[in-house]
């Protein structure tokens, strides 16, 4: 663990405390076989992933971005070990009763939860529908860009009723790779956007000096001009784990 947090500091130069750890894999499926890869997954994670004390993955679909009808699959864990500790039963089921329904895209990322940066006041699997922020960081400019995303989580803290998650890409995937989740209930939270943001912004400007203009400056000159998407993803709990909370 200190190793993996050893090489964040060097990509991004920063020290938010970080937490828990994820793997995700993306999935291609043919739509034709998606009824049939959802069943089997849904099969697969109740028959192995269905205690909350154990193994835990959780299945997302994704409804909007040029990714859109892939599957997303997230492993949770404490630290890289607790992955390694995990059996292979699952893993052999997996191999043999749903790999051949859809194709691996992409391979497998590994992010660390950034807990300085994110705010979840939302009961665990409250949240059905998220906005998925992909951010490239480049190598020099973490400072400016945490400062800003820790700084939000504050002021979305103070405005409350916000779920908030930013993961930082550690190993398998770009360099500067930062996923940031906003949780809703359903589409409406989307919808209502225009209303609660600008209460995190006042918020913002009431915690740090009227900042929020300059510091989100900084903050998009702290991007790669290319790398940077959005996506919109479906949790889907019948395909999941039983919901927990992130610290």
């Amino acid at each position: 663990m200190k190793k993996l947090i050893f090489l964040l500091a060097i990509a991004f130069t920063f020290s938010n405390a970080m937490a828990q750890m994820t793997w995700m894999t993306a999935y291609k499926v043919d739509p034709v076989k998606m009824k049939d890869a959802k069943s089997a997954i849904g099969k697969k994670t109740k028959k192995y992933n269905s205690n909350a004390d154990g193994e835990l993955i959780y299945t997302y679909e994704i409804v909007a971005g040029d990714r859109a009808n892939y599957l997303v699959r997230s492993g949770f864990a404490q630290s890289m070990s607790q992955f390694d500790s995990y059996g292979t039963q699952g893993l052999d089921y997996w191999m043999e009763n749903v790999a051949p329904l859809m194709n691996n895209v992409g391979g497998t990322e590994y992010f660390s939860h950034s807990t300085d940066a994110s705010f979840d006041d939302a009961e665990p699997g409250a949240n059905k529908i998220w906005k998925v922020l992909h951010y490239n960081v480049k190598r020099n400019s973490g400072p400016d860009f945490w400062k800003f995303r820790t700084r939000v989580a504050k002021a979305a803290e103070k405005v409350g009723n916000l779920s908030l998650h930013v993961w930082a890409g550690s190993l398998g995937g770009p360099s500067g790779h930062v996923m940031v989740g906003y949780g809703n209930p359903d589409m409406s939270g989307i919808d209502n956007e225009s209303e609660t943001w600008p209460k995190v912004i006042e918020a913002y400007n009431e915690l740090f000096e009227d900042s929020f203009q300059a510091d989100q400056e900084a903050f998009n000159n702290s991007l790669e001009m290319w790398g940077n998407f959005s996506e919109v993803w479906r949790w889907l709990p019948e395909l999941s784990s039983p919901p927990v909370s992130i610290n």
